[in-house]
């Protein structure tokens, strides 16, 4: 399962530890680390956030994840030839980092685990979305 940059900014925050089978994209260390810095977080959280830097599969960008990237991009803006969004559903500019998550939920096929409304549209194109609240 992966879990987005909110949660586990709260995992961070309570000292929680985070369910054993998670991986981490990239995109979400850096939104972890820059979040870190401009929240400015003792060294505490921060060696805590490290840990799990350590503790947790990192899963880089790669060449792999690219097709799949254009794709959910292409879906959110409407413009997937033969995979449009559902009717009724408006086409939106996903963050880049957002993209990164999700693609890596879909080509992993795992869970993602989130609080935002940034990714319900793409339970329509077979995403795993969990539903949060903070």
């Amino acid at each position: 399962m992966i879990f987005d940059t909110n949660l586990i900014i709260k995992h961070i925050r309570k000292s929680q530890n985070l369910p054993s089978r998670i991986i981490i994209p990239m995109p979400v260390v850096g939104e972890l680390k820059a979040f870190a810095i401009k929240s400015d977080w003792g060294i505490q959280k921060v060696i805590f956030m490290n840990n799990l830097f350590n503790l947790f599969p990192l899963v880089e960008i790669t060449e792999e994840l690219t097709d799949i990237y254009a794709q959910v991009d292409a879906y959110s803006q409407r413009k997937l030839e033969g995979n449009p969004l559902p009717l009724g559903m408006s086409a939106r500019n996903m963050g880049k980092n957002d993209l990164w998550i999700a693609t890596t939920a879909l080509y992993f096929d795992m869970e993602l685990h989130s609080t935002d409304n940034d990714f319900d549209h793409l339970i329509h194109y077979g995403l795993k979305l969990i539903k949060h609240r903070i």
